[in-house]
């Protein structure tokens, strides 16, 4: 599973707004979304060699309008921005910055009485931002189904596609589903995790994460690093997050987390030239804030 392996937020969206959909949803809604999180130096090795430590900084953004034109379809249109920072010795063939800025388009659709689809669409740059042209563009569309068993239980089927990946297409089922009072369990990419309730505001979960992407690296990277083979690649990257944290709710409308765990497996894969660079086991913690207006 070397692709994108989120669907993004797109699940994560769809079902909460599944929930409300029965209760009429507002003309106009809007989500902000930002995080921050940082994972510890960790040996990188690949290719018959050590990279040396590399430890991780990522910031991400994300803004969605949603007009809404009739009670079976809202529209979806904003901007994603989405930057992972690695502390790389000099020299070591694993980039430096992997980057994607895109625009968001797409709609959520009500197909029938308890089943709701979302269409997305995410073109815009991915790569490390160097010698930028065409071979940086990328336009991955995911399609997310979600059937509301009722407002307790909610199942989700979707496919993530993008032409440019190793593996084009990403096939994914998930459950959300309240079986008590207090717990959840929201099985579902890119973060499945089991939730507790501990009241009104706070809610204590533990889980797992998902962070990956598909990029381009300059035409001279391979060359710069010693790596002829590299230049101009596609790196697929892939990470596994492991951990706990807390979401309180500031107000009705805007939620803020903190997690911390272990980052047990990352991998950078110049899939073309069959080069990869792995690392295993570091610590790692993230802030995230969710709006919705």
């Amino acid at each position: 599973m070397k692709a994108k392996a989120a669907l993004t937020t797109a699940i994560a969206l769809l079902v909460p707004w599944a929930v409300g959909w029965a209760a009429n949803s507002i003309d106009i809604s809007e989500e902000l979304d930002a995080q921050y999180g940082y994972a510890g130096d960790v040996k990188t090795r690949g290719a018959g060699m050590t990279t040396g430590s590399v430890d991780e900084h990522n910031a991400y953004v994300k803004y969605v309008i949603s007009p809404q034109l009739n009670k079976n379809l809202l529209l979806r249109f904003g901007c994603e921005w989405d930057r992972l920072t690695f502390g790389v010795p000099d020299g070591a063939p694993v980039p430096h910055v992997l980057q994607q800025a895109t625009a968001v388009l797409g709609f959520d659709y009500q197909v029938a009485d308890q089943w709701l689809a979302r269409l997305e669409v995410e073109p815009g740059l991915y790569s490390d931002f160097q010698d930028i042209s065409w071979r940086d563009f990328d336009a991955p569309v995911v399609l997310v189904g979600v059937y509301l068993a009722n407002a307790d239980l909610q199942w989700v089927v979707g496919m993530r596609i993008d032409a440019r990946t190793q593996y084009p297409v990403l096939p994914v089922a998930g459950v959300r589903w309240k079986f008590a009072e207090e717990w959840t369990l929201n099985a579902m990419l890119p973060n499945p995790r089991m939730e507790y309730e501990f009241n009104e505001r706070l809610l204590l979960y533990a889980g797992a994460g998902i962070e990956g992407g598909t990029f381009a690296v300059g035409e001279n990277f391979g060359s710069d690093h010693g790596q002829p083979k590299l230049d101009g690649a596609i790196v697929d990257f892939l990470e596994f997050r492991v951990g706990a944290g807390c979401s309180w709710k500031v107000t009705p409308r805007i939620t803020l987390e903190a997690e911390a765990g272990d980052m047990p497996y990352r991998d950078f894969d110049f899939f073309d030239p069959d080069i990869e660079y792995r690392s295993h086991n570091a610590p790692y913690g993230q802030i995230t804030c969710h709006a919705r207006f």
